[in-house]
């Protein structure tokens, strides 16, 4: 069983002064992860592959710099910084969806208007009846009936 580490205040005193006189470190020594480093280069690394160097190109050059990381880690970085540079591609898109939805569910809405015929309290969806809210019938995602089993209370 691990150990709880205890300290005096005076301990954590001395600490946060010592961390407070720090110098502040120049901005050419601040380590950079993969991520944020691919994402501020990816217009260079794209300009590249439409000159026609291919990733395990890229790589080599990076690697004559200091910078070693395998060719499926540039690739999984660059999708990754070109999905966080999507949000207002995805927001245009989901309005896009909204407007879309919204106009499908009024035609329906006219559409099952103009269905008088059908009896009271059941729709239909392709043929087969769907689950109702506050109906004890269920239908899954295979359309067989689940009913709670109330006999053999």
């Amino acid at each position: 069983m691990p150990m709880v580490k205890r300290f005096t205040q005076a301990q954590w005193d001395a600490a946060s002064r010592r961390l407070d006189t720090l110098p502040a470190k120049p901005a050419h020594e601040h380590r950079v992860n993969v991520r944020d480093a691919i994402r501020s280069m990816q217009t260079q690394i794209s300009s590249a592959q439409k000159k026609g160097y291919t990733l395990e190109e890229i790589v080599h050059q990076l690697a004559q710099e200091g910078v070693e990381i395998s060719a499926s880690t540039l690739r999984y970085a660059m999708r990754r910084a070109a999905k966080e540079n999507r949000p207002a591609q995805a927001e245009a898109t989901a309005v896009h969806r909204t407007i879309t939805a919204t106009r499908a569910k009024k035609g329906s809405q006219e559409r099952s208007s103009d269905a008088g015929n059908k009896p009271a309290g059941k729709t239909q969806d392709g043929g087969r009846a769907v689950s109702q809210q506050g109906s004890m019938v269920i239908r899954d995602a295979f359309s067989f009936e689940i009913t709670p089993d109330v006999e053999n209370l």
